[in-house]
C-alpha cells in the first residue's frame, strides 16, 4: 500500500471515530450563556446585590420618611429568592427565570416606594432588568420584561409624583434605560456574529473553502439523521488524487496548492446545491449526496473523474482521481460503518489501477492487504475496527438498527466538547460511547428483548455487561476506553454497578457516557416502552442529577443539544 493510501486510511479511521485535530471554538460564550443553571446563578447574584444595596439604605443615615418595615420585608424576600436560585440552579426550568426577573422588577418598585424620597432618580434600579434581559433572553422575552418594568415604574410615578411631571420623568427614564438595552443587544448580536464566523472558520478548509474534516463529520451525522427519519438513501463518495506527491515533488507545493483548488472547483461545478463537499486531509476529499442511491453516487463520481482527467491532462504532471462509493443504509447504518465501506471501495479502486470509480460490495470487507506499514499501528486499527463491527452487530441484535451506540457516541462527544475537554480526549470519549454496550454481546436474546421487567437473575446478567465489555476491549490501544466502558454504570451516589464506586472515584469520561446513554435510551423506543421525548428526558436527567448522574455533565449535555438545535435551525438533535 502506498504512503498516500495508508495516510488516507488513517484519515478515514479518524473520521469514523471523530478524532479531528482542527482548531475549534471550544464552547461558545453566547451558547454557554443560555444554560439555565448559569442564568439562574447570574440572576441570583443580582438579587443578592440588590438586597444588599437596599439593606444599606436602612443601615446608613436615611430620610425620616423611609419605611423600614417595608424595606426589610423586600430585602428578606430578595435574599430568599437569591438563595433558591443558587441552590436550585441546576433544576429550575427556563420559564421560571422569566417570572423571577419580573418579580425582581416588582421588588425594585417596592424599594422605591418605601424609600421615602422622590422615586424618579430610582429609575436606574431598573437598569439590571434591562441589561440582563437584553443579554440573556430573546427579543420577544426582553420586550415583555422591559414593558413590565416600564409599567411598574409608571405606577410608582403615579403613586409618588415627582417634581416636573410624571410623563417627562417616565419618558426620560425609560428612554435612557432603553438605550442601554439596545447597546447591549447590539453588542450581543455582534459577538454572536463573530462566534458564528469563527465556528464556520473552524470547520472550513482555508485553501479550498470546502468543509474540513470536522465540518464534514458533523454534516455527515446530520444527513444520516435526516435520512433515518425520511427513509431515503445517502451516497458517500471518498476521493484521493492519484500520485499527488509527484506534483509537489516536481512542480513545487505552490503548484500543488493550485491543483487542489482546481479540483475543489471541479467538485463545486458538478455537484448539486444540496451535496456537501469536504477536504478531509491533504489530497483526500469526500462528498455527501443526500437522497442519492448507488447509481446517483457512481454517476457523480464518474462525471468528476472524467472532468479531472480532462482538466489536468495537459499539465507537467497529469492528475487523475480515484473514487470509492458507499450508500446508506445498504453498506452501513452508521457514519463509522459508511466511512469504512467507502474507504474499502477506494482502496479497491487504487488496487485496480487508479483513475476509476468503485462501488462498495460486501465481498470487499477483509480483502485489504497491508504491506510495509508499521505493524503495531495496523494491528491496533484492525482491532478497533473489529470491535466497532461487533458493537454495530450488538445494536442490530438489541434494537434492530445500528443507531443506539453511534448516537450515544455522538451525544458523549457533544457533552465533552461542551465541557471544554481537549480534542484528543473528546474523540476517545466518543469511541467509548460507541463501544459502551459491547458487553451485551454475551446477554441472551430472551433478556435483551424481554417486554416486561427483569427478574433478579436476569438483572444480575445485565449488570455484568460493563465488566464483560471491558474484558472484550482488552488491548493496549484501548486501555483508557476500556476503563470508561467498565464504569459507565457507576453513579455519583455510589449506588451504581458493577463496583458501587462513589462519584469521586469514577472518571469524568464514564460519567459522560452514562448521561449520554440514559438520554438516548429515554428518547428512543424500546421493546418495553415508547420514547418519552426531549422535555421529559431532560427533566428526568435534572431530577436525578447529583444521585444517578453527575449534575455538571447533565447540564453540559442539555446545553449542547440546545446549541446544536439552534445551529441547524431545527429540533433535530433534541427530538431524536
Amino acid at each position: 500500500m502506498t504512503n498516500s493510501k495508508r495516510r488516507f486510511r488513517k484519515v478515514i479511521y479518524a473520521l469514523a471515530e471523530g478524532d479531528g485535530h482542527d482548531s475549534v471554538w471550544g464552547g461558545s460564550f453566547i451558547g454557554q450563556s443560555f444554560q439555565t443553571s448559569l442564568v439562574a446563578r447570574v440572576l441570583g447574584v443580582l438579587f443578592a446585590a440588590g438586597a444588599t444595596l437596599a439593606a444599606l439604605t436602612v443601615l446608613l443615615p436615611h430620610p425620616p420618611q423611609l419605611k423600614a418595615t417595608g424595606q426589610l420585608a423586600i430585602i428578606a424576600n430578595a435574599y430568599f429568592v437569591a438563595a433558591v436560585l443558587f441552590t436550585q440552579s441546576g433544576r429550575l426550568p427556563a420559564w421560571t427565570l422569566h417570572l423571577t426577573l419580573a418579580w425582581g422588577s416588582t421588588l425594585i418598585t417596592g424599594v422605591a416606594y418605601f424609600a421615602g424620597v422622590a422615586p424618579s432618580p430610582l429609575v436606574f434600579f431598573y437598569l439590571w432588568v434591562f441589561l440582563y434581559a437584553s443579554y440573556f433572553f430573546t427579543l420577544r422575552q426582553t420586550t415583555i420584561q422591559i414593558v413590565y418594568a416600564g409599567l411598574a415604574y409608571g405606577a410608582l410615578l403615579v403613586a409618588r409624583p415627582p417634581i416636573g411631571g410624571i410623563s417627562a420623568w417616565w419618558l426620560v427614564g425609560m428612554g435612557t434605560l432603553l438605550v442601554g438595552a439596545i447597546v447591549i443587544m447590539t453588542m450581543r448580536a455582534r459577538v454572536e456574529l463573530l462566534i458564528s464566523r469563527l465556528y464556520d472558520a473552524a470547520r472550513t478548509d482555508p485553501l479550498t473553502q470546502l468543509s474540513n474534516r470536522r465540518g464534514f463529520r458533523e454534516l455527515l451525522d446530520l444527513e444520516l439523521e435526516r435520512a433515518r427519519r425520511s427513509g431515503t438513501p445517502v451516497a458517500l463518495l471518498v476521493a484521493d488524487l492519484d500520485d499527488f506527491k509527484d506534483v509537489n515533488d516536481y512542480c513545487g507545493h505552490r503548484v500543488g496548492d493550485v491543483a487542489l483548488q482546481r479540483f475543489a472547483r471541479i467538485l463545486g461545478e458538478h455537484k448539486r446545491p444540496i451535496d456537501v463537499t469536504a477536504r478531509v486531509d491533504g489530497e483526500e476529499f469526500a462528498l455527501i449526496v443526500p437522497d442519492g442511491a448507488r447509481k446517483e453516487g457512481f454517476t457523480l463520481a464518474e462525471r468528476v473523474r472524467r472532468a479531472v482527467q480532462s482538466e489536468f491532462e495537459g499539465d507537467a504532471v497529469p492528475l487523475t482521481v480515484s473514487f470509492g462509493v458507499a450508500v446508506y443504509p445498504e453498506h452501513g447504518e452508521t457514519a463509522a460503518a459508511l466511512l469504512h465501506a467507502a474507504a474499502e471501495a477506494l482502496y479497491a479502486a487504487k488496487d485496480r489501477g487508479r483513475n476509476r470509480t468503485v462501488g462498495h460490495t460486501p465481498a470487499m470487507r477483509g480483502e485489504l492487504h497491508v504491506v510495509g506499514a508499521h505493524q503495531p499501528d495496523i494491528e491496533a486499527e484492525r482491532f478497533v475496527m473489529a470491535v466497532l463491527d461487533m458493537a454495530e452487530a450488538v445494536d442490530l441484535r438489541f434494537s434492530g438498527s445500528a443507531r443506539h451506540s453511534e448516537t450515544v457516541g455522538r451525544y458523549a462527544e457533544m457533552t465533552a466538547r461542551e465541557l471544554g475537554l481537549p480534542e484528543r480526549r473528546v474523540s476517545r470519549i466518543r469511541l467509548a460511547g460507541i463501544l459502551h454496550d459491547i458487553g451485551k454481546a454475551t446477554v441472551p436474546n430472551s433478556i435483551l428483548h424481554k417486554p416486561g421487567p427483569l427478574n433478579k437473575r436476569e438483572y444480575e446478567v445485565i449488570r455484568r455487561h460493563p465488566e464483560l465489555g471491558a474484558q472484550m476491549l482488552e488491548h493496549p490501544s484501548l486501555s483508557d476506553v476500556r476503563e470508561w466502558v467498565a464504569m459507565h454504570h457507576e453513579r455519583p451516589d455510589g449506588r451504581g454497578y458493577p463496583l458501587g464506586l462513589p462519584g469521586s472515584f469514577v472518571p469524568l469520561e464514564a460519567l459522560i457516557v452514562a448521561v449520554a446513554d440514559a438520554y438516548e435510551a429515554m428518547t428512543s423506543d424500546r421493546p418495553y416502552r415508547e420514547a418519552i421525548g426531549y422535555e421529559r428526558a431532560t427533566d428526568e436527567l435534572r431530577r436525578c442529577a447529583g444521585s444517578q448522574f453527575d449534575a455538571t455533565v447533565v447540564e453540559a449535555l442539555i446545553a449542547a443539544l440546545a446549541h446544536e438545535s439552534s445551529r441547524v435551525g431545527t429540533t433535530l438533535m433534541i427530538s431524536a
